[in-house]
């Protein structure tokens, strides 16, 4: 192998395939990264075995090869050069790397040890806006399930019953609270030969891990992203990189029941004055199951307060249009921030039931995101 390319493409490729490589003590070459040339340039590659990531960037090959190189070493080295030319040569298995007087040997890595990724030549079913995707993602996130007790709810649902309607629908959950965002899609952006491939299927369940590095990669502005699923994977293609998955197997819960379609009292709040006092009540919060009270009152007025007997307590009121009746709702403060963090737009919906029932945030602005959180009991 010898090739020659930038230090700053380099770089960047490193700094998108080098996330997903963590220590691995049962499969040392797992802490490797593969490097593989061909007549368009070089092709960076890793994998933990549930995600893999591949980073295409064009060079100067003089000699096609292959080799796999330890991630972090590779990558501090690389990333202290100057800018300028690297020039990337194996001799069996040393690996000399060049830039503007600085030279490194690295001892490398048959990369026929390497796990392949498997080669899937399925047609993208949808295309959209890297800039979209990711914001959504990051709008779910939140709400994913750390616990691996439930396995389908470790991830989230992304529901395509309705792309024939020119929407999809991503779902997150963990039994406490549920965000839930729908994107429009444009027609001409649906490949229907992939659909009738894909047959049946309604939905798949993406896991967090995958979705964490999607909303770190994910570019912004007029860049496209390619969705291909295939049997139990599924594929992100963007610029010059590629994120292969394998999905998460199981039935994810049926949400829609849980969503209500009454409320007892509703509130419109200016985003900045709820998620500053929310904020406040937490300083207070933390030794008392991080519960956070809410009193909506008649007098347009919203009372957040929180109490830690060792240490006191805080009570804000703040300026509200409320309809319905007087309510006293208590809910987590973390939970909360959560979805307030994710609203858009300069004014929140609360629309709240008793302690019994679920509460709904949403954006007046925008309403294809909505955030139910569960109330404590008291």
């Amino acid at each position: 192998m010898k090739i020659i390319c930038t230090q700053e493409n380099l770089n960047k490729a490193l700094s998108i395939v080098g996330k997903v490589v963590n220590k691995n003590t049962t499969l040392p070459i797992l802490n490797n990264v593969l490097l593989k040339t061909d007549k368009k340039g070089l092709q960076l590659s890793s994998t933990n075995l549930e995600i893999a990531v591949n980073y295409w960037i064009g060079g100067k090959t003089e000699e096609d090869g292959e080799i796999t190189v330890p991630t972090k070493l590779f990558a501090n080295f690389i990333s202290n050069l100057p800018n300028g030319n690297v020039e990337i040569k194996t001799r069996e298995d040393m690996v000399n790397i060049k830039c503007n007087g600085y030279k490194i040997n690295i001892k490398g890595v048959d990369a026929r040890e390497y796990p392949l990724s498997p080669k899937i030549d399925a047609v993208p079913f949808l295309k959209i806006k890297s800039e979209i995707f990711k914001r959504a993602l990051s709008q779910v996130i939140p709400a994913i399930s750390v616990s691996e007790s439930r396995m389908e709810i470790t991830g989230v649902l992304l529901d395509l019953s309705e792309i024939k309607k020119n929407k999809i629908v991503l779902v997150s959950t963990d039994s406490y609270r549920l965000a839930e965002k729908t994107l429009k899609v444009s027609p001409e952006n649906v490949s229907q030969e992939a659909l009738e491939v894909l047959g049946d299927l309604k939905s798949v369940i993406i896991p967090r891990s995958t979705v964490q590095e999607l909303v770190r990669d994910l570019g912004e502005g007029d860049e496209m992203l390619d969705i291909i699923i295939s049997e139990n994977q599924i594929v992100f293609t963007f610029g010059s990189a590629n994120i292969l998955s394998r999905l998460i197997e199981g039935r994810y819960p049926d949400y829609r029941q849980i969503v209500p379609e009454k409320f007892m009292a509703n509130a419109i709040i200016n985003v900045k004055d709820i998620t500053n006092a929310v904020r406040i009540s937490g300083f207070f919060s933390a030794s008392s199951n991080n519960s956070v009270k809410f009193l909506l009152s008649a007098d347009n007025k919203v009372e957040i307060s929180s109490e830690a007997s060792e240490i006191g307590n805080n009570n804000a009121k703040i300026e509200a249009k409320i309809t319905g009746k007087d309510l006293e709702v208590v809910y987590n403060y973390k939970y909360l921030m959560d979805g307030l963090n994710s609203i858009i737009g300069d004014e929140v919906v609360l629309d709240a039931n008793d302690e019994n029932a679920p509460s709904v945030i949403k954006s007046v602005k925008d309403d294809s995101f909505i955030y139910i959180i569960m109330p404590i009991r008291g």
